[in-house]
């Protein structure tokens, strides 16, 4: 029997087709990477072994590699790809993201939707949902890639909650402690990190046990507070929970990616 014209037995797929992990992440590095070598006769596994090698997607999504890709990880992948293969820069104000009402449905996610949101390259669904969960549609990974390469398309998001802690120099902050014995150097990040590297005279107090028990962290409500993490973000998380709790005087300084602090490290 004659084919008819113009079939094609691998046609491409439909728009509102959901795509694959392994359809994303090859948008994703063949949009960044003008070449890349084929592994096993596949241009497909280059792609995805590339990713892997620079960090951009881990194991989580080698074991869903066929299956939709979920939205959370998606965000996760353009922002990897973003800071490794563009060096563009997280939004220091990300406090639109606020209004997203899942924003912290998972809190490993919370950065990668946040600045993909706020950077206007991956946008709410309905009534301030990001649907993390969701899955992607080929016709909304294509608008993703477009977004991620060229700024100019992305619809950037402000307006949201703004942070009611205050932001201090890791001068001013010398000059704090000094003047007030009471002020505390708070590290947020976990007692793990905390082993690695940390400032010297912090004391470490992760995110989670802030939120989980603000009042723990001082019996008086006017204690300054000077808080920091790695990138930023987990203090501010931490500056918000103390706040909302009472705490009247409450500051950040930069992380400790941000600023060349003389790190110390825990006796061995």
């Amino acid at each position: 029997m004659e084919k008819a014209k113009g079939f094609n037995a691998e046609a491409a797929p439909s728009p509102v087709d959901h795509v694959t992990t392994e359809e994303f992440v090859t948008m994703i590095i063949r949009s960044s990477k003008s070449h890349i070598e084929p592994i096993s006769g596949s241009l497909s596994l280059g792609y995805i072994d590339y990713a892997l090698h620079k960090g951009i997607i881990e194991d989580y999504d080698l074991s869903n590699i066929s299956k939709p890709i979920e939205r959370r990880s998606a965000a996760r992948i353009v922002h990897e790809a973003l800071l490794t293969e563009f060096g563009e820069k997280d939004e220091p104000e990300w406090s639109a993201a606020e209004n997203l009402r899942d924003l912290y449905s998972c809190r490993t996610c919370v950065m990668h939707i946040a600045q993909m949101y706020v950077k206007g390259i991956m946008l709410g669904r309905d009534h301030n949902l990001f649907d993390a969960a969701g899955s992607v549609t080929h016709a909304e990974a294509a608008t993703i890639v477009a977004r991620m390469l060229d700024r100019e398309r992305r619809i950037p998001q402000t307006g949201g909650r703004v942070f009611q802690s205050n932001r201090l120099t890791p001068d001013e902050a010398r000059v704090l402690m000094v003047n007030d014995p009471a002020a505390m150097l708070i590290d947020v990040r976990t007692h793990e990190d905390y082993q690695t590297g940390h400032i010297q005279g912090s004391i470490c107090i992760p995110l989670q046990e802030i939120i989980n028990n603000p009042y723990s962290v001082s019996a008086r409500k006017d204690t300054p507070f000077i808080l920091y993490c790695q990138k930023g973000y987990k203090s501010s998380l931490a500056a918000q929970a103390l706040i909302d709790a009472g705490y009247s005087r409450v500051y950040r300084i930069p992380g400790m990616e941000q600023y060349p602090y003389t790190i110390c490290r825990a006796q061995e």
